[in-house]
């Protein structure tokens, strides 16, 4: 290994053992807002002063956990998808619908610390925002309604809420469930209409 690679590896060292610092802090004190660059740095076993050659200040290293979030779901939806043009949405599974979970499941405490943060763009804004772009963008649904055509944004909007509710349920429930499991759920409420409701 080159010392340039070297250099580069103990960064991105350094730079997680900032990130799970700041993670442990917020599900420690269930908020970030109290969380000091000094506890950050502290709890990393790292000085302030590497703390500030990578981040200029605690909102900057938050921000970086969101992308990594964020980020990590990005990939999830268009990996699978690569070298197509169409995908028949038949399968027992979507493929990124799995690969959503199993992102999710790796980085349990990014999420659940995130969950508690109380920001505007919160963690499902942000999430909202991200879904709503790409599938606007770059991966636009073919539907078959039998009732006739519907308004695409409303659809969107319907399926992009019901998947960001399953996803939060999942998070607040301290993950309960294994990602294969919620993977099933979610694509079996896409597949299957609801046929009556039965009052108590």
């Amino acid at each position: 290994m080159t010392i340039s690679n070297r250099r580069k590896r103990k960064q991105q060292i350094t730079i997680k053992s900032l990130k799970n610092a700041l993670i442990e802090l917020i599900l420690e004190n269930n908020e970030v807002e109290l969380i000091t660059i000094g506890e950050i740095s502290n709890r990393a076993d790292l000085n302030r002063g590497t703390f500030y050659i990578h981040y200029k200040d605690k909102n900057e290293i938050l921000e970086a956990l969101y992308y990594d979030a964020i980020e990590g779901l990005q990939q999830a939806l268009r990996t699978p998808y690569k070298n197509t043009n169409k995908v028949l949405l038949n399968e027992l599974v979507v493929p990124s619908t799995k690969l959503i979970f199993e992102h999710i499941e790796t980085n349990k405490k990014l999420f659940k610390a995130l969950d508690l943060i109380d920001k505007d763009p919160n963690l499902y804004k942000r999430l909202e925002q991200m879904f709503w772009s790409l599938f606007t963008t770059e991966i636009l649904f073919e539907r078959d309604s039998l009732s006739g055509e519907t308004e695409y944004e409303i659809f969107l909007s319907y399926q992009l809420h019901a998947t960001l509710g399953v996803i939060k349920y999942w998070i607040s429930r301290d993950f309960m469930y294994s990602s294969a499991f919620m993977s099933e759920q979610l694509t079996s409420y896409y597949s299957h209409r609801v046929t009556a409701m039965n009052f108590k």
